[in-house]
């Protein structure tokens, strides 16, 4: 062999080298950003540590300060995907209709999407009980996340019509999606509230309906008020 084969293969080989070992890089980390997800999910948020972390992803926890620099930074990677909390696309797949006469409709239609979202991801509802339980590095990225969703559902609701520009359309969105979620949340830690079994699809179907009620009874007395 030449010395400008030798020269050719060396150089050749150096590269799949680097090429495999970026690879791994990246592989690895995917699976530490996963391994939070996990833990996050199945033993909660008081779980979430540099150790927690290695043992679940299956790796040093060298690795974890190598690639990300600490848990902070982990923790701010791991919020920066979002796959933890529903979408706008996923609370509200299809088009709605913004009107006087809708608003009751479309408003029911985004606090449903919410509901059905939020009880389908127990990553999510973990994150809410850690940010309950106190301020932390990653309750503060993800609670400015949702913020920012939520002011835009808040500004579907109040765009193309005069009606909505008259109502505090996001102090009750408030008041509701919070009683909601605060249900969500003790159904883990206590089965019932105020004799609703918080663990049975029959009451939630009864929650749903009073959340309807609500909903309608609201849009409804603004009209009469208006008429008068």
């Amino acid at each position: 062999m030449s010395l400008l084969s030798d020269l050719k293969w060396v150089s050749c080989h150096f590269r799949v080298t680097e090429v495999l070992k970026i690879r791994d890089r990246e592989e690895t980390k995917k699976r530490i950003l996963e391994a939070v997800g996990s833990i996050l999910e199945k033993r909660g948020f008081n779980n979430i540590g540099i150790n927690n972390i290695a043992r679940e992803a299956g790796i040093d926890k060298v690795l974890i300060y190598r690639y990300f620099g600490g848990l902070p930074e982990l923790l701010h990677k791991f919020a920066e995907q979002g796959n933890f909390w529903p979408s706008l696309a996923d609370i509200a797949p299809g088009e709605l209709e913004l009107s006087e006469g809708s608003m009751a409709d479309s408003s029911l239609a985004l606090l449903n999407g919410y509901f059905r979202e939020l009880k389908k991801r127990d990553m999510a509802q973990e994150l809410l009980r850690g940010e309950l339980a106190g301020k932390n590095d990653l309750s503060a990225e993800t609670a400015e996340i949702r913020e920012k969703q939520g002011k835009q559902l808040i500004e579907m609701l109040s765009l193309g019509t005069d009606f909505s520009r008259d109502l505090d359309i996001p102090a009750v969105a408030s008041i509701l999606s919070a009683g909601f979620t605060y249900l969500l949340l003790r159904a883990k830690t206590s089965g019932t509230y105020l004799g609703i079994d918080l663990n049975s699809d029959e009451d939630w179907k009864r929650i749903e309906k009073a959340l309807e009620l609500l909903v309608r009874s609201f849009f409804s007395l603004h009209k009469d008020e208006d008429s008068q």
